[in-house]
């Protein structure tokens, strides 16, 4: 890209080859945060799996995702019912969610390498820097999260996604910069995607999308809210100004959700920017440039076949509203014991105003006459990766086999800037392109000693330029790396004391309704006799990190054979009799 700045010193200094080989002998792969952030494929794809099959019912298109509000919500109360893929995925983030809530220090290394970089990013996360070595180092406690992260450059130093995390009640408040992305689609977002720099500013999320108590209210489902207000850098000598965005999320309908957004540049940094030009970023004036935004995904199967439509809306006015619209499907493949699910899309997006209108308006998009080229970060598009006057058509897919390794491709052809208007920075002219990835990720080890994460592909891109009538054919390699390592381990229970996860053998604890005061939970074990009821809770205790009474292995059944048994085989004693004489035992062990 014309205005990309250029990365990495040729040489490695020692720091980083020492750091290289330190996490290279790390004991456990561990890098603990209180969120999912938006460029797990893996993820996004295991978590709408697990919504779709109503075994999750949070918002899932407000990225990060807080991992609480995953905790608290997770529902598996029929293993046995569920579909290989669901099962695995399952799986898999009860597992990040035992590694996500380890607290204290942790470090963590990357390093990118790529010959022709993708210039185009998506949530699959490709390469776009030549070269890059990064280090950040982290800290999570239970109300507390602090992430410094740096990136060497030839230019300069980078310390994106660098920030500190304070969690009160149910809401988070960030200070730094996060990776935000808004909105269902796999290939771009027309309001705010991963596709610029992260602003750097002050962020608030709701943790947990509990429902609204008022019973009107109550029909909007579990909802989640996300504000950001924050600097943007431009470049050619325009001021700097400043942005801000807020975002409603619900899903009134287990297999529905829905989204608002209301994005805007408001101000110049360094002039008077108060209060006011914040309210009137939110709630629209003619003093800012900015986008209302209407988002969904709804789901459903036909002839045994899963299938989800998405979509998503942005404009100053309906009628110079940009868009995309998405289909897609997952399931397993059953003849196979190698592949573990699957996920294909097709997306059709559109940066060209008037979506709606049946007729084309160029040089809208993303800017007006008093704020050119006024939705970009450093250079790059806040919202959709094709910026302005784009339209695509992209295929795309993932499929995960055993020990969560990971095929990924995406296919995309279309035309960049296709009113040839210059204030839109990918390309200067109209553009006809295609664009080709093939990834596999995977984790190495050595025995038992984790050597990190790696990411490799293939690619190449096509672009002919219709104004110079030149033609460009870039092929693509690249390999990303990272690893972490645990400075100082130790366990919490949450961020901001709202995880609950309790593993009794290999099943989640069935959770109480979230709205109740107290959280009733069952377990259960294979006798009446309250010798067993002991060896239970010295079992739970042992899940706990409690290695005293390490001995016990009791076998389970369920709750409602435990109360039967109890019931039938206490001649003259009652249940209750049964939980008084187990009080009594815990207060005297205590």
């Amino acid at each position: 890209m014309p205005h990309m700045k250029k990365y990495w010193r040729k040489n490695f200094k020692g720091k980083y080859l020492f750091l290289f080989l330190l996490l290279c002998l790390s004991i456990k792969d561990v890098d603990s945060s209180p969120w999912g952030t938006p460029d797990d494929a893996l993820l996004k794809h295991d978590l709408q799996i697990l919504t779709d099959a109503g075994l999750l019912n949070i918002p899932l298109n407000t990225w990060p995702i807080a991992w609480g509000d995953v905790a608290y919500n997770l529902k598996a109360d029929n293993p046995e019912e569920l579909s290989p893929e669901t099962l695995l995925s399952l799986q898999r983030i009860k597992q990040r969610l035992i590694e996500e809530q380890m607290g204290g220090i942790s470090a963590n290394a990357e390093i990118k390498v790529s010959k022709n970089p993708d210039r185009i990013m998506t949530f699959f996360d490709p390469v776009n820097v030549k070269k890059l070595a990064a280090s950040n180092v982290s800290y999570m406690s239970k109300n507390l999260a602090i992430n410094l992260k740096y990136e060497k450059t030839d230019a300069y130093d980078l310390l994106d996604e660098s920030h500190i995390s304070l969690a009160r009640g149910n809401y988070s408040m960030t200070l730094g910069s996060k990776k935000d992305w808004w909105g269902p689609g796999w290939m771009g977002s027309t309001v705010l995607s991963t596709n610029a720099r992260p602003i750097k500013g002050l962020s608030i999320e709701r943790n947990f999308s509990d429902p609204f108590q008022n019973r009107f209210l109550n029909m909007l489902g579990n909802w989640d809210l996300a504000f950001i207000l924050g600097d943007i850098e431009s470049i050619n000598q325009a001021p700097d100004r400043r942005f801000t965005a807020l975002r409603i999320g619900m899903r009134p309908k287990d297999n529905l959700e829905i989204g608002f957004s209301k994005s805007a540049v408001i101000c110049e940094k360094g002039s008077g920017c108060g209060l006011s030009k914040v309210i009137d970023g939110i709630i629209g004036s003619d003093e800012v440039y900015d986008l209302n935004t209407f988002d969904y995904r709804v789901s459903g199967s036909m002839f045994d076949l899963p299938y989800a439509a998405y979509g998503q809306i942005s404009g100053s006015t309906l009628s110079n509203s940009v868009g995309l619209f998405g289909l897609e499907s997952w399931g397993s493949i059953e003849e196979s014991q190698k592949f573990e699910s699957y996920r294909v899309f097709t997306e059709l997006s559109s940066s060209t105003c008037g979506i709606f209108g049946g007729q084309s308006k160029y040089g809208c998009a993303y800017q007006d006459s008093k704020y050119p080229s006024a939705y970009h970060n450093d250079g790059s598009n806040i919202g959709h990766p094709l910026d302005g006057d784009s339209i695509a058509l992209s295929l795309g897919g993932i499929l995960v086999i055993d020990d969560t390794q990971l095929y990924k491709s995406t296919l995309a052809i279309g035309r960049i800037n296709r009113g040839s208007n210059s204030g839109y920075l990918f390309s200067q002219n109209a553009t006809d392109f295609v664009n080709f990835n093939l990834g596999y990720q995977f984790d190495l080890y050595w025995y038992d000693i984790p050597l990190g994460s790696f990411d490799v592909g293939l690619g190449f891109d096509v672009y002919k330029d219709k104004g110079a009538g030149s033609s460009e054919k870039e092929p693509r390699a690249y390999v990303a790396w990272t690893n972490s390592i645990d400075l100082s381990q130790q366990k919490v229970r949450d961020f901001s004391e709202y995880i609950e996860l309790i593993e009794v053998g290999d099943e989640l604890i069935p959770q109480a309704d979230p709205l109740a005061e107290d959280i009733v939970q069952f377990v259960s074990f294979n006798e009446s006799e309250l010798s067993s009821i002991i060896s239970l809770i010295d079992q739970t205790a042992v899940e706990r990190g409690d290695t005293a009474f390490a001995n016990y292995m009791p076998q389970f059944k369920s709750a409602d054979e435990i109360i039967d048994q109890l019931s039938e085989s206490s001649n003259d004693k009652s249940l209750s009799d049964y939980m008084a004489s187990v009080d009594e035992t815990i207060s005297k062990r205590n």
